[in-house]
């Protein structure tokens, strides 16, 4: 069997090859190329790719003239097998001119649909004027209905003003129209503008065809041509997106007729029309655009606003302004110009957002408050910091959530003022917003608020600025300092306690654990039983331990206690067993025991083995004890091999019907 060349010898045949090379090299891969394996095509097809695109290089014509010409006699060849022309054609697509439209020519009048569609395509693309004359006398002769739209789509492709007579003859037929009106719009000339303009009444696609022309006229620097077609197609009678097409075409073809355009799209009552107007006005007068389209916001109806406002850049900031402040306007527009103002607003915007996200109901505050929280145009902090300092509480209460909301830390001091403001409106604010900004050097200015009066705001800053701090222990002596030996005072601070974790302030939380209030108690309980790290074990578990501690309480420090000693990855393994061991110890109901129980099963460890194995001869535990055992016999077989053992001897004499998960867990 002949070789198949590599693409890399076919490449450098090109380069210096002579008509017999290239003879060689088409008719050694001819047989691959029709190869009945199709998959085993794929080598011959891309040799001969490659072969044809280094022949076709600039300044290669001699190579590309000789190797189209050998393709085209190929092709034409009725002894090439069929998939081998096939593949051959496809190549001449790219690469052929004038020496293969004669071959191209029979093929495309030819018996085979395949050959005949891939030589269509490849007259298509031949740049010789004798493709196109061949694809007129195709189109002349007729064919089926597909066959003729491949010819009416190729011909339009070519712009050929020789074919507007046959094509504008094609208008009028149902299947072939709506293709004859594309190909008159691509060519557009004045005669198939002419053919386009007669049929438009008739001919559902020539309206869209006439926009191509007129596109392609103004592309072509025909102003005047094109300015005649869209002013004619801005009609009402018009399908809205003709007209809207024909709008924009408008505005780009003169741009000084911008503004009546403009004004006449926005008018109508159609949002698709406005917002093709609104596209064409940004493409076509840039910058421009924002400020005409700001000067008609005043006269016109709520949709068309909304689509305008997006679009606008700070050139229209006062408009926006103005249709945010309207008394009488439309919720959702003020809606959209509290966001735009967000996008493009400096501080000439700010007292108006601030007097709406300070007096406005919602959700015209809350969009008010967004906006200030983003806008960044020039003066625009300025103005807000001047506005938190001075001015109604209300404002000033407004312009201090938004220095918070831009996490605006330059603006931490002045906070710390406010935050001791004489009235309680911006007080609030302040503190609220130290909360969200503030971290360590916040805690005791926070903490001092939160004492005196017990204050919920400072309270719930305080914990927020807790959540920031970088010493955590400081921040806790800190709060025991202020605090002192007060218990009510400690009990408002629990939840911030519970943020910082740490051991400093457990004695003071145990010791509220033991009040006499019930509700004091509770709430120490609580707060240790969501300690966020290991050292509150200790204190819980004495709580499990008391007998005292009843109910709730017990329920919730016993949970604590488990929750902690399970998940503590980074504890030694030693201790959270001994724990969970004193855990099951202390438990008091069969339901808690249980607990106890699943949490041993979780700690891998000698101590939690022998403290599983006696549960499993009690036969009220022995399901929980089992599971208890398995679930921790596999790692601790990796660790403690000899325990293991014996744990696994206890399962298989307490359970004979786990031995197989016993045996399965030691392999």
């Amino acid at each position: 069997m002949k070789r198949v060349l590599s693409a890399l010898c076919l490449a450098a045949l090109a380069l210096s090859a002579t008509a017999a090379d290239f003879d060689a090299a088409v008719a050694d891969l001819i047989p691959q190329l029709a190869n009945p394996d199709v998959p085993k095509r794929y080598d011959a097809q891309m040799a001969l790719q490659d072969l044809a695109s280094a022949a076709s290089q600039p300044g290669n014509d001699a190579d590309r003239a000789a190797l189209s010409a050998l393709l085209a006699a190929k092709a034409a060849d009725p002894n090439t097998p069929q998939p081998a022309r096939v593949w051959i054609v496809r190549q001449l697509e790219y690469i052929g001119r004038d020496e293969a439209v004669k071959a191209l020519d029979e093929l495309l009048h030819g018996n085979d649909p395949e050959l005949r569609e891939c030589a269509r395509r490849a007259l298509e693309k031949n740049p010789a004027r004798a493709a196109i004359d061949s694809l007129r006398r195709a189109l002349e002769k007729g064919g089926d209905e597909a066959r003729k739209i491949g010819l009416i789509h190729a011909l339009g492709e070519r712009r050929d003003p020789a074919a507007v007579p046959l094509l504008a003859q094609e208008l009028d037929d149902t299947k072939t129209g709506w293709a004859a009106a594309m190909a008159l719009g691509r060519i557009a000339n004045d005669e198939a503008v002419a053919a386009l303009w007669s049929a438009l009444a008739g001919n559902p696609f020539a309206d869209s065809a006439l926009i191509q022309a007129a596109d392609r006229k103004l592309a072509a620097g025909e102003t005047a041509a094109a300015l005649a077609i869209y002013t004619k197609l801005d009609d009402p009678n018009q399908p809205v997106a003709i007209r809207a097409a024909a709008l924009s075409g408008l505005i780009h073809a003169a741009p000084s007729q911008a503004p009546a355009r403009v004004q006449e799209g926005l008018a109508s009552n159609d949002p698709r029309l406005q917002q093709a107007v609104i596209a064409a006005a940004h493409r076509a007068l840039g910058r421009d655009a924002s400020r005409l389209l700001a000067e008609a916001l005043p006269k016109l109806a709520a949709p068309a606003k909304l689509q305008i406002l997006p679009t606008l850049d700070a050139s229209a900031e006062s408009a926006v302004v103005t249709e945010m402040n309207a008394k009488d306007g439309d919720d959702s527009v003020r809606l959209a110009a509290l966001e735009t103002l967000g996008r493009i607003g400096t501080g000439t915007a700010v007292p108006a957002l601030l007097a709406a996200a300070a007096n406005a109901p919602k959700p015209v505050s809350t969009t008010a408050a967004a906006a200030l929280a983003r806008i960044s145009g020039p003066g625009a902090v300025r103005a807000i910091l001047a506005a938190a300092a001075e001015g109604s509480p209300e404002t000033r209460a407004a312009a201090i959530t938004a220095l918070a909301a831009r996490r605006d830390e330059s603006a931490r001091p002045a906070l710390a003022r406010y935050a001791a403001d004489s009235d309680s409106t911006v007080r609030n604010a302040a503190l609220a917003a130290l909360g969200k900004l503030g971290g360590d050097d916040a805690i005791e200015q926070l903490a001092k608020a939160a004492l005196a009066k017990k204050d919920p705001t400072a309270l719930a800053a305080l914990e927020a600025a807790a959540a920031r701090v970088a010493d955590k222990p400081a921040a806790v002596r800190q709060l025991l300092a202020l605090a002192g030996s007060d218990d009510a005072a400690i009990r408002s601070l629990l939840n911030t306690f519970a943020v910082l974790g740490g051991t400093e302030s457990l004695p003071a939380i145990s010791r509220l654990a033991a009040n006499t209030d019930p509700k004091t108690r509770e709430a120490a309980v609580r707060t240790l039983s969501n300690w966020p790290d290991y050292p509150a074990v200790e204190p819980l578990l004495a709580l499990v331990k008391n007998p005292d501690i009843q109910g709730a309480n017990y329920m919730l420090a016993l949970a604590g206690a488990v929750r902690l000693i399970k998940t503590a990855d980074t504890q030694p393994l030693a201790q959270r067993a001994q724990d969970a061991v004193s855990t099951l110890d202390a438990t008091r109901g069969d339901a808690e025991k249980r607990l106890s129980l699943s949490l041993l099963g979780t700690i891998p460890h000698p101590l939690a083995a022998a403290a599983i194995k006696p549960w499993l001869a009690q036969p009220t535990f022995k399901a929980e004890a089992t599971q208890a055992g398995l679930g921790i016999l596999k790692a601790l077989a990796q660790s403690d091999p000899a325990s293991a053992k014996e744990l696994a001897d206890a399962l298989k004499a307490a359970s004979p019907n786990s031995a197989s998960q016993v045996d399965q867990a030691l392999r």
